[in-house]
């Protein structure tokens, strides 16, 4: 267990149809963070979002072609292999109200995004291949 400060902290809005994933991390990159949390809350024309098979230990992608509220979306930020990655899940909601989530993958184009992300400060936080779950886990 490592113990952090907190750093810097960031507000800002998505840009339309960009890509939620790559949007952050290209933001995460340009401002140097290796540590931190994020918080994103919107909506977007489409999503993609990947469940974990623990049995087969891989990710299958789940697909929705239609505008969805972005419930929820967090997770953290850590390294792996030396550069900055973002593990984040996302809850969605369709125009019923019904719920879908998943570990958020390249591919959700955002209608409407804002986000949260708090810096870290302390250790350096990696990630390596976990042999038993075959997920890259902090080591």
């Amino acid at each position: 267990m490592n113990e952090y400060k907190a750093g810097r902290e960031f507000v800002g809005r998505l840009d339309y149809e960009s890509d939620l994933l790559l949007s952050l991390t290209d933001f995460v990159r340009e401002k140097g963070i290796t540590a931190g949390t994020v918080k994103v809350i919107g909506a977007c024309k489409k999503a993609k979002v990947a469940y974990y098979n623990q049995g087969e230990k891989k990710y299958y992608n789940l697909e929705f072609d239609k505008p969805m509220e972005i419930i929820s979306c967090s997770g953290n930020i850590s390294l792996l292999n030396g550069q900055p990655m973002l593990h984040l899940h996302i809850a969605l909601s369709d125009e019923e109200g019904n719920v879908v989530g998943g570990h958020l993958v390249e591919g959700t184009e955002v209608f409407a995004g804002e986000f949260y992300i708090r810096e870290l400060i302390g250790p350096e936080l990696q990630r390596k291949k976990d042999e038993i779950t075959g997920l890259n886990l902090w080591c």
